[in-house]
């Protein structure tokens, strides 16, 4: 007869097994539901008080009370590790293990018998859910007192001019090197090393802009160097096009687009939606940016508006996911077209600008309307932003509320989806945080940047007549079940 295979129960849903008992479910019923032995319920039931102070203090994913080697020491240490984070201090695991020896000596006297060595340091981990995060954004260095300032005065603008969410909009550039290739890979047990390729450090950069509601996505503006790229010759591009000395963008190209690019596609989409020739479009404080008098339509009815200094990581849209989003998009296309390649590396060599602004202009044609619509919550929402800066979540390091998984879990399929991307990324999304992946109709579902997951062993006994398992020393001695922690 096979096996029954063991189940072990999180914290979390210990927790949630309790929560249901005290509603008046029933054991039986919970068993089932929950595909356990009644036992296991019941033994749930009644160790409830000490599964609840267990689970005030462990990590919800936890699956049992097995602490570590050394507790006190490992004790003191986290509450050094949190006390540390609370101030923001970037922590690495060698700065943990330091640390881990100096608070054995200082317990024990000595700390020749300890050697924090990488497997300890992985079980602490484990124990405490401490997981690998890259830091990203600008958030620490941002001024939150500018917000509440700048969010009324956009209510009242609103108010006074009648503007809906069509009529508001938000641009900003970000940097793409489109040639660059991700640096991390799987790869298999022969293989002892992952020989890598010149970096590519072609650049563009790209222009993103939408309204509120995000039904409109302007065409993306494209600058390069060269003023007329050979692979453009006799091709309609499907982006807007201008050239600088280093390809940035500079005052005099911005304020071209304002009024022969975006004046232009609001007044025709107003018009298409029966609105009225009214529109802000909202910028921060970048020196590329001219000044008001100059982004101004000719009736003076389109017109700009700037955030105040420093506030740009927390409430501007187009840093809220919809450049990285469009630049994730960017990079799974081009992995797909360098998978269907015999020769990488000549792919690579041949692939020009005209190949680029086209992954590109399909990548901004993939973000939905649902999440660019939520990527202004937290300029628009007043229960979106806190004096912190941050959003609700704490698991999560972005600060986005398209990544609050119990709102976005209350949209549609497609949202569902994405949020389940989002949550499989690190804090922030570059050429080197992309993985080797498989080619499926949904090649981002595939992506999995997170190192550290908090999952560990139970000692729950879900099957009287499991085998034991005891490690070498154990035999020697003649331990057996009974003498397992």
């Amino acid at each position: 007869m096979a096996k029954k295979t063991k189940l072990f129960l999180t914290f979390n849903t210990k927790t949630e097994i309790l929560e249901k008992i005290s509603k008046g479910t029933g054991c039986s019923q919970l068993a089932k539901e929950y595909k356990v032995a009644k036992s296991t319920i019941t033994r749930i039931k009644n160790n409830k008080s000490k599964i609840l102070k267990a689970a005030s203090k462990m990590h919800r994913k936890r699956k049992s009370f097995k602490a570590g080697e050394y507790p006190r020491m490992e004790k003191k240490l986290y509450d050094w590790f949190i006390k540390q984070r609370s101030k923001h201090v970037p922590i690495g695991g060698s700065s943990i293990r330091v640390k881990a020896k100096q608070l054995f000596e200082e317990m024990y006297g000595s700390s020749n018998r300890f050697n924090a060595s990488c497997g300890w340091l992985n079980g602490f981990k484990k124990i405490f859910g401490i997981r690998l995060l890259k830091v990203c954004g600008e958030k620490l260095s941002s001024n939150p007192d500018g917000v509440p300032e700048f969010k009324n005065r956009l209510k009242k603008l609103k108010a006074e001019l009648s503007l809906c969410d069509d009529q508001i909009y938000n641009a900003d550039e970000s940097g793409l090197f489109w040639k660059t290739l991700p640096d991390k890979t799987y790869v298999s047990s022969s293989e002892k090393t992952a020989p890598g390729r010149k970096i590519e450090k072609a650049r563009v950069t790209f222009l993103a802009c939408t309204n509120a509601s995000g039904v409109h996505k302007l065409k993306p503006l494209v600058i390069g160097k060269a003023k007329k790229p050979r692979s453009f010759k006799n091709f309609e591009l499907p982006v807007e096009y201008k050239n600088s000395k280093n390809a940035w963008m500079t005052a005099s190209i911005f304020k071209e687009w304002f009024h022969h690019a975006f004046v232009p596609q609001v007044t025709r989409f107003l018009q298409k939606q029966g609105l009225p020739l009214k529109a802000v479009l909202i910028l921060d404080n970048a020196p590329c940016h001219p000044g008001v008098e100059d982004l101004k339509s000719d009736c003076g009815s389109i017109f700009t508006i700037f955030m105040p200094p420093n506030v740009t990581p927390l409430i501007q849209p187009m840093d809220q996911n919809v450049i990285r989003l469009t630049k994730l998009h960017y990079k799974t296309n081009l992995l797909r077209s360098a998978f269907g390649k015999a020769n990488t590396d000549e792919y690579l060599k041949n692939l020009n600008l005209k190949d680029a602004v086209c992954m590109l202009a399909h990548a901004w044609e993939q973000l939905s309307p649902v999440v660019v619509e939520k990527c202004w919550h937290p300029l628009l929402k007043d229960d979106v932003f806190n004096e912190e800066g941050a959003n609700c979540s704490e698991d999560d390091d972005i600060p986005l509320s398209v990544l609050r998984s119990n709102t976005i879990q209350q949209q549609s399929t497609e949202y569902a989806e994405i949020n389940n991307l989002l949550e499989s990324i690190e804090v922030t999304f570059n050429t080197a945080d992309l993985v080797a992946w498989v080619s499926t109709d949904d090649p981002i579902e595939d992506l999995n940047i997170v190192d550290d997951v908090a999952v560990l062993s139970s000692e729950e006994d879900e099957e009287p007549n499991e085998k034991c398992n005891i490690t070498a020393s154990e035999a020697v001695s003649g331990g057996g079940c009974e003498a397992m922690p």
